[in-house]
């Protein structure tokens, strides 16, 4: 059947049945071939009449005639789903679109017809159709003789933006970095039919001479059947000329290469998502990429935060900070926050604001903290709880590019304000999928990174690498203490760049002397498990009605901490009830428990509550008593931070933080813990302990200096495939088998009716189990049967015994 003609027309994605949410005539005209082509290249006509003299900016890129920019992210556009005219991917197409329950005689014969087709290459796709698209705009000599007469414009920077759209040139069938472009696969058949004498394919070259100015004089084409040889041939010649132009770019260059292929994305993306919802897309896309900060709302949010008083002086000076890049180092409850939106009254005009903090944990409280704190912060955020959920608890996989993924990315670029986990934004350095998405926002951004100084390695080169790269980008680096490494390192990029850098703006003095802690160590404890010298203190505080604040390393230990305390807490004449907080919730539950911990701190009564690590960051809650199992001496400052928070004269005292032997051998190394034991073995001299203490010696035991790390969305060039940003963790967010019923009935009450979108409510990170791979998956989600993961409202999940 290699003569086979029934793809009429040509589709680009699957059709809408009848009856479905998704069905209408414009969605069924956005899946074909010419209008989702025509689409796409509408969306990146919008994106870079909007945004384009900004993204150069933003980059640095002012010597790149904006003209040159558009039409090569327009070339990019149009290219990038050429590919889709083979025959593998239209019979995939065809058959994700036929009405299995239909009995009509023709419908049933279509089905025999696309099978026989399939089974004669395995049901497998002998090349990625955007592979398909470079080989037919550089391998086929007229084609490309005929795309060079585009004037203004960056042939092969286009070619490499249509290849790399889907995050899949340059590696192997295992998704590893290869040193090709790509493989063909055993099994799929001797040859490929490319439908490039189709008359949907003669139409998206007529388009060309529409958009682009083309030559109406429409090129010779080659014969549609390609050998599998004749294509091998092709995708060696491609890598050998690749390798070759590579060599050669400037960084200047691989900056605007990298520009086109993540505007071609958004490009992509808007045309792929936004039809599928009926909204009149151009329209929509014009609206929210000028959603910017004004100045009156960032002093509506100063104006909240400070409830009436002034700024503090050495907020005052970060808001008349001078410099591009400003650096603060300021211990916890000091008013950061406060100054960082100072700072961008002055930066971030006109701009949207991320706010980074490092940890995925932290970015849902930094979230469920800042829009509760103020109305005008919900204002600006309204709907980040979506992207948070997205962004954070969806994972990545091979699935992870559907439409409620990318519908869900949408809410970057409409918000002006974005609190969020630091991968929403230096992803972007290791081509993270979803930074890429969000790239309209990142473009035209100011950025504030909080707590730098718990950045790992990884991730603080992938920092500097994102100053170097965005360097019209307002940055405010924000840390209790920065390493002497990590400030060596910032200086040397500022000073590559030309810039100056000026020392960083100091806390105020003050609150920084303030001596806040006592601080306990338990060299050894008399009973590990029981610990009756820990409870004894607990006890007592809880029965002065104190707050007490017990951070653990583990969510095992966490949940073994509360059943424990639950007992404890009878011997006391007050009732106390325990409270757990860690990360292995669902994101419904740990919303509900974050606010149960927030508002109980709050109260005049005694508190006692259990959490792990997630306490670390942006929980802003000043407890009576710490207790702390041992810990890496950057993880001990944070959860200092946490005690005696509110203090601000000398004669209120300081308030006591015990600190217990960790022998566990996960989550720290033991040189990690190591760390934390030097920081207490350099305190004891001190009776009392200030921030600026805890700074001093922090300096002296950071020796390490942050490494330099490769970029794949900047020196990737022609590969386009995701990195780890940071050094790689230990869990995985999965669904629960036992919820699955819940989440479709709750699914049906939705006005979407998304079960994917529900899900994202229900979903729970937990250990990477021994049996993950054997899990059923729903989308990028794996399914956690109940025999291997025991889940709970109270104590959330844990592994089955």
């Amino acid at each position: 059947m290699s003569d086979f003609k029934g793809f009429k027309p040509l589709l680009a994605k699957s059709l809408p049945k009848k009856g479905s949410k998704d069905y209408s005539e414009q969605a069924r005209g956005a899946a074909k071939y010419t209008g989702h082509i025509s689409l796409v290249m509408q969306a990146a006509d919008v994106i870079v009449e909007l945004l384009g003299e900004q993204i150069l900016k933003q980059l640095g890129l002012t010597n790149v005639d904006l003209k040159y920019f558009a039409k090569t992210v327009k070339l990019g556009a149009y290219l990038h789903d050429w590919g889709k005219a083979n025959q593998h991917f239209q019979e995939m197409l065809y058959w994700k679109s036929l009405d299995f329950k239909s009995k009509e005689p023709k419908v049933i014969n279509f089905k025999k017809v696309l099978k026989e087709l399939a089974d004669k290459h395995s049901n497998r796709q002998m090349l990625r159709h955007e592979i398909i698209s470079g080989i037919l705009a550089l391998q086929v000599p007229s084609i490309r003789e005929w795309l060079g007469k585009c004037e203004d414009v960056d042939l092969v920077a286009a070619v490499w933006a249509a290849m790399g759209h889907h995050l899949k040139t340059g590696v192997n069938k295992d998704d590893k970095p290869a040193e090709f472009i790509a493989e063909i696969p055993d099994g799929t058949g001797g040859e490929l039919n490319i439908y490039t004498h189709h008359q949907d394919f003669e139409a998206v070259l007529k388009m060309g001479c529409k958009y682009l100015g083309l030559p109406e004089q429409l090129p010779e084409l080659p014969k549609e059947t390609w050998s599998k040889s004749e294509l091998e041939t092709a995708l060696n010649l491609l890598r050998d000329e690749f390798i070759k132009l590579e060599s050669n770019l400037t960084w200047e260059q691989q900056k605007f290469i990298a520009a086109v292929k993540a505007t071609v994305m958004a490009a992509d993306l808007a045309g792929s998502a936004l039809p599928l919802v009926e909204e009149d897309f151009k329209s929509w896309m014009q609206e929210v990429l000028s959603l910017t900060l004004s100045s009156e709302e960032i002093q509506r949010l100063v104006n909240q935060r400070l409830e009436g008083q002034p700024l503090r002086p050495f907020q005052e000076e970060i808001a008349q900070a001078r410099r591009r890049v400003t650096l603060v180092k300021a211990g916890c409850g000091t008013g950061k926050t406060v100054g960082a939106y100072a700072w961008a009254k002055k930066w971030a005009v006109n701009r949207k604001l991320f706010f980074c903090y490092p940890t995925t944990g932290t970015a849902s409280q930094g979230f469920i903290d800042y829009a509760e704190g103020t109305d005008i912060e919900a204002e600006l955020m309204h709907s980040r709880a979506d992207l948070d959920r997205e962004l954070l608890f969806s994972g990545d996989s091979h699935d992870s590019e559907g439409i409620d993924a990318r519908l869900s990315a949408f809410t970057a670029w409409r918000k002006k304000l974005l609190v969020c986990t630091v991968d929403t934004v230096l992803g972007l350095i290791q081509n993270n999928r979803k930074p890429l998405y969000a790239w309209t926002a990142i473009a035209q951004s100011a950025f504030v990174f909080d707590e730098v100084h718990a950045y790992d390695a990884r991730l603080f080169g992938a920092l500097l690498q994102f100053i170097k790269t965005f360097r019209g980008a307002p940055i405010l680096l924000m840390s209790a203490s920065f390493t002497p490494g990590q400030l060596t390192k910032i200086r040397l990029c500022m000073a590559e760049l030309g810039e100056e850098i000026d020392e960083p703006i100091e806390g105020p003095e003050e609150l920084e002397k303030l001596k806040r802690y006592e601080i306990r160590e338990l060299t050894e404890v008399s009973d590990s498990k029981d610990m009756p010298e820990v409870w004894e203190s607990v006890l007592e505080a809880l029965k002065n009605k104190q707050k007490v604040l017990w951070v653990t390393n583990s969510v095992q230990s966490c949940i073994d901490l509360y059943r424990q305390a639950q007992i404890e807490v009878q011997k006391l004449s007050v009732e106390v009830n325990p409270l757990i907080y860690h990360s292995r919730f669902r994101y419904r539950d740990r919303v509900i428990k974050h606010k149960a911990v927030i508002d109980a701190f709050k109260t005049n009564e005694p508190v006692l509550a259990i959490t792990t690590q997630v306490c670390e960051m942006s929980l802003d809650l000043s407890a009576d008593l710490l207790v702390s199992a041992m810990a890496p001496f950057s993880a001990l400052i944070q959860r200092l931070g946490r005690l005696n928070r509110r203090m601000s004269k000398p004669e209120e005292g300081t308030r006591l933080a015990i600190i217990y032997p960790w022998t566990n051998n996960k989550p720290y190394k033991t040189t990690e813990l190591d760390t934390g034991k030097d920081l207490l073995s350099r305190l004891t001299s001190n009776s009392a302990v200030s921030q600026q203490d805890l700074s001093e010696i922090a300096a002296e035991l950071s020796s390490n200096i942050p490494e330099n790390v490769k970029s794949i969305w900047l020196e990737g060039n022609w590969c386009a495939y995701p990195d780890f940003l940071r050094q790689p963790g230990y869990t995985v967010t999965v669904l629960l088998e036992n919820d699955l019923a819940s989440i479709k009935d709750a699914a049906l009450l939705r006005p979407d009716k998304s079960f994917m979108r529900e899900s994202q409510g229900w979903s729970v990170p937990v250990h990477i189990d021994k049996n993950l791979y054997d899990w059923r998956r729903i989308k990028f989600y794996p399914v956690a049967p109940p025999e291997d993961i025991y889940y709970s409202e109270e104590t959330g999940a844990e592994p089955c015994k």
